[in-house]
């Protein structure tokens, strides 16, 4: 967000956004997956090591997403919509979305890759070796030391050191990964927020740019209006667009063709989103950018992963200052947008 936006729109994004950055504060999650509470099997039948690991690996995320069914996460369970003659590279099981990636050749940057994506997934990644070909489900790098689960049931059952499996670091060249989570999205920001929304930074004069990403409401409510403007400098609107969902998630492709970017002469812009719930709560977001012949570039907005609300506001005394400053006349400048 530019701080040199007019401060009448700052005024507003500090105003709207107070309560929604009260309940987007980061909470302890106090999870140690490495204490088994139940997260491994052995797979069913011979050629089935990756569904196997796979179903571990996501028994693991719903225990750390708090979901009380974690166990009935099971090879059989999973295999519905993930196996089509082998594990297949996307897909998704209660509301968790499995990715694929390949690993560098090299030992070093793979130890590296692979240290990193476990930072990145505490439930763990299925590590693949075409060699063997084998795949186990490894958790954690603990102490200078990788750890595993192998489902081949020659091995030793439960959480023990790669070193110990049937799949070595060095052999290893793809794996499967926790690519996106919403049960951890509803669980961490269970308020209303906005989820993969694309917004501008520079627009190439006549190329225009779409609209991606959803607006979602907290468990039991439902977004009863979602407004999305363009303003010029001069704080004009140019564009307008509107919607009264009555839903608990609204994509804002449905607005693509009412804001026209590609309409947009040369010049200094902001676009602005405003999202409300039925229970009165509002969400600002505000982004100023450019029109010009240079490169197109965008950026993409997730507000559980802007739990401090980085993008909405700049501090909280500022909110603070604003909310107990803020007069009708503000809240009105701002309605006069979408009459």
């Amino acid at each position: 967000m530019n701080t040199a936006a007019p401060s009448r729109k700052k005024l507003l994004s500090f105003v709207l956004t107070l309560v929604f950055m009260l309940t987007c504060l980061p909470a302890a999650l106090a999870v140690d997956l490495n204490v088994d509470a139940g997260f491994y099997f052995k797979q069913s039948r011979g050629g089935t090591c990756t569904l196997a690991s796979a179903a571990m690996m996501l028994r693991r995320r719903a225990y750390f997403d708090g979901l009380t069914d974690w166990s009935t996460v099971t090879e059989n369970s999973v295999r519905s919509t993930a196996w089509s003659n082998g594990l297949s590279h996307s897909f998704t099981y209660k509301e968790m979305q499995v990715g694929y990636g390949t690993l560098p050749s090299r030992k070093q940057e793979k130890v590296q890759t692979l240290i990193t994506l476990l930072s990145q997934h505490p439930e763990g990644i299925v590590l693949y070796d075409r060699s063997q070909p084998h795949a186990v489900l490894l958790t954690d790098y603990t102490n200078g030391n990788f750890y595993c689960s192998d489902p081949a049931g020659n091995i030793s059952s439960g959480r023990i050191p790669l070193e110990n499996s049937s799949v070595s670091v060095n052999r290893s060249s793809c794996y499967w990964y926790v690519a996106s989570d919403h049960n951890f999205i509803a669980a961490e920001a269970d308020g209303l927020r906005l989820e993969g929304m694309s917004y501008p930074i520079n627009v190439r004069a006549g190329k225009g740019m779409a609209l991606t990403g959803t607006a979602n409401a907290a468990l039991g409510t439902t977004l009863t209006n979602v407004q999305v403007a363009v303003l010029d400098e001069n704080d004009q609107t140019v564009f307008t667009a509107q919607a009264a969902p009555n839903t608990a998630i609204f994509s804002f492709k449905s607005l693509d063709s009412s804001i026209r970017f590609g309409e947009l002469p040369a010049g200094n812009y902001t676009y602005m989103v405003i999202v409300t719930d039925s229970q009165g709560d509002n969400l600002c977001f505000t982004s100023d950018f450019t029109v010009s012949d240079g490169s197109a570039s965008s950026g993409v907005y997730w507000s559980v992963k802007d739990t401090e609300g980085t993008k909405l506001l700049d501090s909280i005394q500022e909110v603070q200052d604003a909310f107990a400053n803020a007069t009708e006349s503000t809240l009105g400048w701002f309605g006069g947008l979408f009459q």
